[in-house]
């Protein structure tokens, strides 16, 4: 099964897209420096096949899509520039400091963290629920799954993913999916590591000889 191969996460949970989530325009227009953003997908239309790369990131950008995700969590308040300030302030202004889930975190715009996943999962979909290789570096949101492999390496990485996106895997989904009207499917992570992996798959792309091998893990940044 996936877990034997990879651990998976949910994305990042921001508590406000429209504050947190913007677009590289707009974040110069606000004065945000780029060391304060981290490059970000927000929802599964926004990418079109099974893979994503900087390219993809530049052309949503373009479309006006946002890519850009706000991350202070290093930085006491004092030391951020005055334009993120004033923008916090805003933020406090109209009160998403008291909004459910961003209320519990210190400070209130802290934000969840997450390694760059190399496979993302759509999790919930109709006829485009597929993994997604991530070739642009970016973090998802709350609209993909991260799908972090157990052995570093590029090409396990690969040969992983090829496992992942043959079609036998993916009608496997339904084993451990929830299905909805229409057609969507709906797999929460830790069902997705229950994933069967076809035998035949697996010993062809010598996933078992090849984590053996190399054993690793990763620390996955959750906070």
């Amino acid at each position: 099964m996936l877990g034997d191969f990879a651990t998976v996460m949910r994305g990042i949970v921001t508590g406000d897209n429209d504050f947190f989530f913007m677009t590289l325009s707009r974040a110069k227009e606000l004065g945000i420096p780029e060391s304060l953003l981290v490059k970000a997908v927000g929802r599964m239309r926004d990418i079109d096949g099974e893979e994503i790369s900087p390219a993809d990131l530049e052309r949503l950008e373009t479309r006006g899509r946002p890519t850009r995700l706000l991350s202070i969590n290093d930085f006491p308040f004092e030391q951020l520039p005055p334009t993120v300030q004033a923008y916090l302030k805003e933020g406090e202004y109209r009160g998403l400091d008291k909004k459910t889930l961003i209320r519990t975190r210190r400070p209130w715009y802290r934000m969840e963290t997450r390694k760059c996943p190399p496979i993302m999962f759509a999790y919930l979909g109709r006829r485009n629920t597929r993994f997604i290789r991530n070739h642009a570096q970016v973090v998802p949101l709350t609209c993909l799954l991260c799908v972090y492999p157990r052995q570093t390496d590029a090409e396990f990485v690969e040969r992983l993913w090829k496992v992942l996106s043959h079609p036998q895997t993916i009608c496997n989904l339904k084993k451990v999916g929830k299905s909805y009207g229409g057609g969507a499917l709906k797999v929460e992570p830790r069902a997705l590591e229950r994933l069967p992996l076809p035998d035949e798959l697996v010993h062809s792309e010598k996933l078992d000889a090849f984590l053996g091998l190399k054993q690793g893990s990763l620390d996955f940044g959750e906070t």
